[in-house]
């Protein structure tokens, strides 16, 4: 198939017309917050949580279908064997779909640590926490990304602070504080994505569609059956996937907008300068994998997170400069987890703040001498993703 030149045919000028869109809300969105820290809430995330409902009651209504099926499967009322039987086949793909289709509740990837490995560290969460009113976490992981997250796993549900091991060393210490702020602030910011009755749905969604997705793996001959039923079976999975997006887009705006008093309150803790130079840095994740490969083969620092901080450090202003802009140019959609950045710190910079809770050298530093013992296995961890992201 020859492809479609970008924007030379219907589908390019619709995703130009779609992008339009999301650029004029973004813009709209990232004015309002340089304009104001009060921001309300996009009035369609009500028609986000009348779509949530719907789908966790349709799901309950084919859960109580199945279980009704299976008094005159198993001989309540006269029936026929036959009729028996096939309803019988009925309760088991329903009850079975309403298995496979299920909510999960699994534990948040990541290493866990515990306040007796490393008190120093659980200290300045509960700091962080309590400056701002927000939750203690229940539970804290760490993992070989440059990335930080605040989630919620098990059952009932508790949330769980995520910290990328490479992304704390290569900070300072008050932009160490600036990105735990920034998670926990989650609890505060009003995000529907977080809220359970919009998780479940969309948790449920993406089972559903995983579920009636037709196997990867088909016989080299199919027959005329089989190729229906995969058939149809795609066609039924567009479904749940197309409600999927339509609740990303209705919470959207509401999403975006948590990020940015999640970004505010986390430079009401650590202060304006360290949230903002924070966030910049978050452009240089992609040197984690340069870092990697200088450690494992010309090592000059004692570990790979150590040589991701020294790269970020002395990285000359021009590049610096050149992947901000990189960045600035991928605009995203509003369905998309986190606005741009370059409007984040731009909507930062507009409200001054000063810190409030202050990490100082020594601080940092037990709290890197806590987490030393997990450095290795997680710098392992990352060095093996690397590779088989490359195929190396």
């Amino acid at each position: 198939m020859t492809a479609v030149p970008d924007g030379g045919g219907p589908q390019g000028a619709i995703e130009k017309a779609w992008q339009r869109l999301a650029d004029r809300e973004a813009t709209r969105l990232r004015d309002a917050f340089v304009r104001r820290t009060d921001v309300p809430p996009e009035g369609r995330s009500w028609l986000a949580y009348a779509l949530a409902g719907a789908v966790l009651l349709g799901y309950a209504a084919l859960l109580l279908t199945g279980l009704g099926l299976l008094g005159p499967v198993f001989g309540l009322g006269a029936l026929h064997p036959v009729t028996r039987v096939i309803l019988g086949f009925a309760a088991a793909a329903l009850l079975g779909y309403a298995w496979q289709a299920r909510p999960r509740f699994g534990l948040l990837p990541g290493t866990e640590v515990s306040e007796a490995q490393a008190p120093e560290l659980h200290r300045l969460v509960r700091e962080a926490a309590a400056v701002m009113g927000a939750a203690q976490p229940a539970r804290l992981v760490l993992t070989p990304e440059v990335n930080a997250f605040m989630g919620h796993d098990g059952f009932p549900p508790r949330p769980t602070l995520g910290l990328g091991l490479p992304l704390w060393y290569g900070l300072l210490p008050q932009e160490r504080v600036a990105i735990l702020a920034h998670e926990l602030a989650h609890d505060l910011s009003g995000d529907p994505a977080r809220g359970r009755l919009v998780w479940a749905a969309l948790s449920m969604l993406s089972q559903a569609h995983t579920v009636m997705r037709p196997d990867g793996v088909m016989r080299f001959d199919p027959n005329i059956i089989e190729m229906l039923g995969n058939a149809v079976m795609a066609l039924l999975a567009w479904i749940p996937l197309g409600l999927y997006h339509l609740l990303l887009e209705l919470i959207g705006a509401d999403h975006q907008r948590a990020e940015f008093r999640a970004d505010l309150l986390s430079a009401g803790v650590a202060g304006t300068t360290a949230a903002a130079t924070a966030l910049d840095k978050l452009h240089l994740g992609h040197l984690l994998e340069s870092a990697l490969h200088k450690q494992r083969h010309d090592p000059e620092r004692p570990h790979a997170f150590a040589e991701l901080r020294y790269m970020w450090d002395t990285l000359p202003e021009e590049q610096r400069q050149l992947r901000r802009d990189e960045r600035a140019a991928q605009r995203t959609q509003l369905s998309a987890t986190h606005p741009p950045t370059a409007d984040r710190i731009q909507v930062v910079l507009s409200h001054p703040a000063e810190m409030k809770l202050h990490l100082d050298e020594a601080w940092a530093a037990r709290i890197d001498a806590e987490l030393l013992p997990f450095v290795r296995p997680l710098a392992a961890q990352a060095y093996d993703d690397y590779r088989e992201r490359y195929g190396i």
